[in-house]
């Protein structure tokens, strides 16, 4: 099907969803979808996608005003999450 699209690097496009409220006090977020963690390049990917995606990701939830939702798959044991692994390492206090 995508026979001639080649990615060559990760994306950085945004999509932004626009939420609508009607209480007046709320807090104004963005909702940032971020790839998920990998380890091993596949087809044309750089052999560096581990690298560029991690420091995308860490480009992101670094900051102080981030509230980061790792996500692990039920069937994984939690201590093995490359996910929780991440944000433990951007917010060691687990503060906000």
């Amino acid at each position: 099907m995508f026979s001639n699209f080649t990615i060559k690097t990760i994306g950085w496009d945004l999509l932004i969803l626009v939420f609508t409220t009607i209480q007046i006090l709320v807090l104004n977020i963005t909702l940032i979808d971020l790839p998920g963690l990998t380890k091993i390049p596949v087809g044309d990917q750089p052999a560096d996608i581990s690298v560029q995606i991690r420091d995308m990701i860490a480009s992101y939830i670094e900051k102080d005003s981030c509230l980061i939702l790792a996500v692990t798959p039920a069937n994984t044991d939690l201590a093995t999450s490359d996910a929780l692994m991440v944000a433990r390492q951007a917010d060691p206090e687990g503060s906000f």
